[in-house]
């Protein structure tokens, strides 16, 4: 079955997803197979099934070999599939930083999240492990376990004025200015050139 993104409005993107327990199975490993496929279509750098269409607890993050708008300088992690993620801790230090969506197309927002984290998670064979993220990953990891709870990123926008529309996402916009991270990664770049951020 080839799978597709679901429409903002269908009610499986506001529920809280079940939890996987057919481990090591087929149905599990094409699932994963064709989240990624549909990911890397799509230009996501994270997916939950929630979006598209399966109230299930699995998310594929990555964090590809490139500058983040507010977070230049990332290291690299491959994609990566987790099976019932849950956050078991953060760190009380927060950053704000934008965020799109593959399900809300087109829609922006400076989203406060805890700059590090830890989860507990499965592989795909069901053995329990836990992990550390910060930077990046950590926002990709919070952003995705949102959707296995039924939480879009605009639900966490502080006031309606840090969220907007645009059709292409370029730090050189001066939408960006009221952000001081991006501003200093603005300055630290050659102007003749642009940057783009890519969905989570």
């Amino acid at each position: 079955m080839a799978y597709k993104l679901v429409d903002k409005s269908d009610p499986v993107l506001r529920q809280s997803a079940r939890q996987v327990t057919d481990f090591g199975s087929k149905r599990l490993l094409k699932l994963a197979e064709e989240m990624d496929v549909l990911r890397i279509d799509e230009g996501g750098i994270g997916l939950a099934a929630p979006q598209i269409g399966l109230s299930e607890r699995v998310i594929i993050v990555e964090v590809p070999d490139e500058d983040f708008v507010g977070i230049p300088n990332q290291p690299t992690v491959p994609a990566m599939v987790l099976i019932n993620p849950e956050i078991i801790w953060e760190s009380e230090e927060v950053i704000k930083l934008p965020e799109g969506c593959l399900s809300l197309p087109g829609m922006m927002g400076n989203v406060l999240r805890p700059s590090i984290i830890q989860v507990q998670a499965q592989d795909m064979d069901g053995d329990p492990f836990t992990m550390f993220a910060d930077r990046w990953l950590a926002r990709v990891l919070q952003h995705e376990i949102d959707h296995l709870d039924g939480i879009l990123f605009p639900d966490r926008i502080e006031s309606a004025g840090e969220l907007w529309y645009v059709e292409r996402v370029d730090i050189y916009d001066p939408i960006w200015n009221n952000n001081p991270e991006i501003c200093e990664l603005r300055e630290k770049r050659n102007h003749n050139e642009s940057g783009e951020t890519r969905y989570a």
